[in-house]
């Protein structure tokens, strides 16, 4: 069993050196073939503990697939502030309000303008298509938008797809989970966009479970325990990434919501450096 100090809840990298640890030998031994599939034949547990509270967690680890529970809260905070609006934030990265669906009767309630939190706040924000989604920029003044993510407690800002009811109604029909093309421009980590942001997918199927927009659900008793989300990110960018997260045992009537998270991603190594 290997431990890994791990920064607060990175997800992703969490999930990638759990599976280098669980399979660093194969790995190392097929380092001029990275790409080539590695399996173990059996799971192997890793636990990690993060830096920022110390608090355990366990991943799964079967070949290159990678499952991860987290245990947390979930909190949400509509975003208030004269310095910064919503049109402020999309003028920043290409965008305008026509991109952002808008609140129709009978049609679905998305999440919007709001700081979702299971560890750090990320700013939802719902765009009308992928095409629309994919033609936002990074930050055209790094130092004026950190100021304007600062005016609303935000540590970036998550977009992500939409669609509507019918097509809804046609994947629950089918038997399909939700999908979700996402991108997350952080406030200021260096790097004007991230590939994968488990955290923010993680804030983002919290609040779409919140407002039961979900598929693929188990039931107990009547009422909904968990539900399924594919978020993939990192496609503008070419380096795409896809993080299934289920959320369970959410309590809903609770002011910070304790719930369970199922992080799964895939793993795929491109090099490896002595």
């Amino acid at each position: 069993t290997l431990l890994l100090p791990c920064p607060s809840c990175c997800i992703d990298a969490a999930i990638g050196a759990c599976s280098f640890l669980a399979n660093r030998k194969s790995i190392i031994s097929q380092a001029n073939n990275l790409r080539s599939h590695f399996m173990l034949s059996s799971v192997t547990t890793v636990p990690f503990l993060t830096a920022a509270d110390g608090a355990r967690y366990d991943a799964k680890v079967t070949g290159n697939e990678v499952e991860l529970i987290m245990d947390t809260q979930h909190s949400e905070t509509k975003c208030n502030s004269q310095s910064c609006s919503l049109e402020n934030l999309l003028s920043e990265i290409g965008l305008d309000m026509r991109d952002v669906p808008s609140e129709r009767d009978g049609d679905i309630s998305w999440p919007t303008f709001l700081n979702s939190s299971v560890a750090r706040p990320k700013t939802l924000i719902p765009i009308v298509s992928t095409e629309r989604l994919h033609a936002a920029t990074p930050p055209q003044n790094p130092t004026k938008f950190r100021q304007l993510c600062d005016s609303i407690d935000s540590t970036g800002i998550y977009l992500y797809s939409t669609f509507t009811k019918n097509e809804m109604e046609e994947a629950k029909f089918n038997k399909r989970d939700l999908a979700f093309e996402c991108r997350q421009f952080p406030r200021s980590s260096g790097y004007p966009e991230d590939p994968a942001t488990g955290i923010a997918a993680g804030a983002l199927a919290a609040s779409l479970h919140n407002r039961q927009i979900m598929l693929n659900n188990k039931e107990n008793g009547g009422v909904v325990r968990d539900s399924n989300y594919d978020v993939f990110q990192g496609t503008a960018m070419g380096q795409p990434s896809k993080i299934r997260v289920k959320i369970g045992d959410y309590a809903p009537k609770e002011t910070n919501p304790s719930l369970r998270i199922f992080y799964t991603g895939l793993v795929v190594f491109d090099s490896l450096s002595h």
